[in-house]
Order: structure tokens, then C-alpha cells, then sequence
């Protein structure tokens, strides 16, 4: 395996049809085997099924550090309007893109899809093989789902951990709070130290309007995983870092999940993966 690879590396080293095949080929199945994405996407749809959108506003949605992911944006669909995808690496920005504009190389997230339209959200849980196949009215709902996230994303825009702004938003977005700020798997990747990775918490928490949420997902004490043969470095985040990050960004914690790993791999370290959500005050500004 090459040597460690860090986040300037990204632009160069990063592919992400390796990261897709290897990360999202397990949807279903055991969720303790090595590579399984299902405690993420079990995540994904809890916290977005106990969401509570404000009523008559335009629901605001930035996914920061996406990678060449959507799955978070599938379940963040029927409760939102306007979404900012910003990602580092511009390889990963033209994977959303090209699957945006249907190419037919571009990942293939029906899959994933289908679980969250005809499974999850329809209180099934994730089922391992339909008793049946699926019906043509069931087939025409998730490529429904498919058609309204693609109108939803409204921009995708470079963000960079080490720059100010952190995200260079479009000038339609410049000075509009968001009702939910998320990343998943991201900001371990990208800071160097706890300062960084406190302070970045903090400038996304900045992001939030009043009595908005900010999601994250990541892995804890992970000091590096692989795509391929390319091994990047990650920075060994705390449960105690976590949680301290958002109390001093004066966030009210409403949830934190740890799920123990219990498998062991050459491609990827750390002990747990935690999931976390919360809110910040009406008056926080």
C-alpha cells in the first residue's frame, strides 16, 4: 500500500469510484461486517425522520465535506428545498455532478434509493431481499425520488477547512443561514489538531440559523483508512473531543451514538463510528 496520503493529497489521489465501490457495495446484510454501510444509513434516516421542518420557510440543507457521496441528501429530500453540496476535492464534485446530470458513467445510487423510499421510510426497516419485485408504481417512486433531489441541490460549490470562508458559497447563498448543517466522515480527514477541529465545528455552527441543527458522522479514535491502494491520514477525534467541540460552539447536544466496531482491517481503523446531532439556541447567533 502507498504511503499515508493527507488532505491536500485529495485532488490527486482520491478516486472516487474506488471509494463508492468499496464503501457503498454492503447496503444490507450484517452491520458488523467489515465495510457495511448500514449503521450510516440507519443514521441518515433517523436523524432526518425526527426532523422537524420549520413550517412555511423555504427549508435550508448545506452538506459540507460530501465527498462523492449523496446518501445523506436521498433521506434529507422530502424535508428539504434548497441544497449546497460543498466538497474539497474537485474529482468529487464532478461525481455529484455527472450524477445530477444523469451520465450514464456516474455512480448508480438506486439502490440506496430504493431502501429509503420502499424500506425505511415506510417503517420496514432494511430488508435484506423483497418478498417480491418491486412494482412498476414502486419503481416510478424512486426514480420520482431521484428526479426531485437532483432539482433540490441548487449548487455544488468547493469548501476548504484551512481557508476563510470555509466554503465558498454562491453569491445567492452568501449571508442565508441554513436550517441544517451536516457532514459525515469528513472533518477527521481534514483538520490537523483539536484547535482546528473545534474551531471548524464552530465556523459550521455560524452557518445555522437560529434553532438549527448541524449532523455529524464520523469515526472515533480512526487514525487512517484506504480507498484502493492510496491510504489517507485521518486526525484521531475523541468522544470527549466531540461533544466538547459542540458544547463550546453553544450547541444543546440532543443525541450522540456510539456504535462499536467490531471488525478488524488493514483498510480502516477506529473503534466505534458515533452519529451525532444538535441544535443551537434560539438566541445564538
Amino acid at each position: 500500500m502507498a504511503k499515508a496520503r493527507f488532505n491536500e493529497d485529495y485532488q490527486n489521489y482520491f478516486d472516487p469510484k474506488i471509494y463508492l465501490d468499496q464503501y457503498y457495495e454492503k447496503l444490507k446484510g450484517d452491520e458488523n461486517d467489515y465495510g457495511s454501510a448500514v449503521p450510516i444509513i440507519k443514521a441518515f434516516h433517523e436523524f432526518w425522520s425526527t426532523f422537524k421542518a420549520p413550517k412555511g420557510a423555504d427549508v435550508r440543507y448545506l452538506e459540507f465535506g460530501g465527498g462523492p457521496s449523496i446518501a445523506n441528501l436521498v433521506f434529507a429530500c422530502p424535508k428539504v428545498d434548497h441544497i449546497v453540496f460543498a466538497e474539497y476535492a474537485e474529482v468529487n464534485r464532478q461525481a455529484v455532478k455527472s450524477w445530477i446530470a444523469g451520465d450514464p458513467d456516474a455512480y448508480d445510487w438506486m439502490p440506496l434509493i430504493e431502501i429509503a423510499v420502499l424500506e425505511l421510510e415506510q417503517g420496514r426497516g432494511i430488508v435484506e431481499s423483497p418478498a417480491v419485485p418491486r412494482t412498476d408504481k414502486e419503481k416510478l417512486d424512486c426514480v420520482n425520488r431521484a428526479s426531485e433531489l437532483k432539482g433540490k441541490i441548487k449548487s455544488v460549490v468547493p469548501c476548504d477547512v484551512t481557508k476563510a470562508p470555509i466554503v465558498q458559497l454562491d453569491s445567492d447563498d452568501v449571508a442565508k443561514p441554513f436550517d441544517v448543517v451536516s457532514t459525515s466522515l469528513c472533518l477527521s480527514v481534514c483538520v490537523s489538531s483539536e484547535v482546528h477541529y473545534k474551531n471548524t465545528v464552530a465556523e459550521l455552527c455560524k452557518l445555522l440559523k437560529p434553532t438549527g441543527y448541524l449532523f455529524m458522522l464520523g469515526f472515533i479514535e480512526q487514525t487512517f483508512y484506504a480507498v484502493g491502494e492510496e491510504k489517507f491520514s485521518t486526525f484521531p477525534l475523541t468522544e470527549k473531543m466531540v461533544k466538547e467541540a459542540m458544547n463550546e460552539a453553544g450547541m444543546e447536544i440532543v443525541k450522540f451514538v456510539s456504535i462499536p466496531v467490531l471488525y478488524s482491517t488493514e483498510r480502516v481503523d477506529g473503534n466505534a463510528i458515533y452519529y451525532t446531532y444538535c441544535r443551537k439556541s434560539a438566541v445564538n447567533k
